[in-house]
């Protein structure tokens, strides 16, 4: 017997559309991305018309592959913008991955279940359900994996990257920092936050590092006692007025951190450690 499925363009754009949008939410919360509404819903969208290669007669793998991914690069310029090939490379490439472990649980699902009204082609995955269903069922399990995520999260050792912006007389310095679990550096006198920067980043703050030349720069002027795999050591530090984190969304202002001069070059890409504590 062979059964006839009628494929609806509107409810397939609609399906496609909808679940974009939560693999797009999904995208954001494992590279830290802040959102645009309009630009995620108009990213969808070009993800839901994306679907209509459904229609077409089954191609092979490498041509889906490379469809695929020529939408993915498109709904990321989309949806996060364009800042820096590195981060646009990253941005598309979790969303690449994240689709693909989407499309992966579906096709397993419908290779074990074989349920009536669902259909892939080409890659792309269409339900006859009800909207209804349809929209519960996504929101569920973008529900979940949120929770997962956020468990997974506090346990994760892997650093995690934030933006600090630090202010002292009236200047301000943007810096990328990495979170990093192996840094546990605190000002055990005054209890106060530390930042440890590159020399020039601290500069462009102060104009200098050299002390002996600023009475503000030498007021603010500490030493940090700090251990490494070496042994035991100090920091250069200055006392600055306040600094903002941004992370995951959110932003928590330091009231008067310590800005320590790092005698190593940081990670490519960074130029700033934090402690992970500030995070919480």
């Amino acid at each position: 017997m062979v059964i006839i499925l009628i494929v609806y363009a509107d409810i397939l754009v609609f399906l496609n559309t909808i679940v974009d949008y939560f693999l797009l939410l999904a995208t954001a919360k494992i590279t830290h991305e802040r959102l645009k509404t309009f630009r995620t819903v108009l990213a969808s969208f070009l993800g839901g018309l994306s679907s209509f290669y459904i229609f077409l007669p089954s191609q092979k793998t490498i041509v889906e592959f490379l469809y695929k991914l020529g939408i993915a690069f498109c709904i990321s310029a989309v949806c996060f913008k364009f800042k820096g090939i590195k981060q646009y490379l990253k941005n598309t490439g979790v969303f690449f991955l994240v689709t693909c472990a989407y499309a992966g649980v579906m096709f397993a699902f419908w290779v074990v279940f074989k349920p009536y009204g669902m259909v892939i082609n080409n890659s792309v995955v269409y339900f006859h359900i009800s909207p209804i269903v349809l929209v519960g069922s996504t929101v569920a399990g973008y529900i979940v994996f949120a929770v997962l995520w956020r468990i997974f999260q506090k346990g994760a050792s892997l650093a995690e990257m934030c933006e600090v912006t630090v202010f002292a007389n009236g200047n301000s310095v943007r810096l990328k920092a990495i979170a990093d679990t192996g840094n546990s550096i605190e000002d055990v006198f005054q209890k106060s936050d530390v930042i440890i920067a590159e020399k020039r980043e601290i500069e462009t703050l102060f104009g200098s590092v050299d002390f002996t030349l600023n009475n503000d720069l030498k007021r603010r002027y500490r030493i940090l006692p700090c251990s490494t795999v070496s042994g035991y050591d100090t920091l250069d530090s200055f006392r600055c007025d306040s600094a903002t984190v941004e992370f995951s969304g959110k932003k928590t202002v330091l009231k008067k951190p310590l800005l320590a001069v790092s005698k190593v070059s940081l990670v490519d890409g960074y130029n700033a450690i934090v402690n992970p504590k500030i995070l919480r």
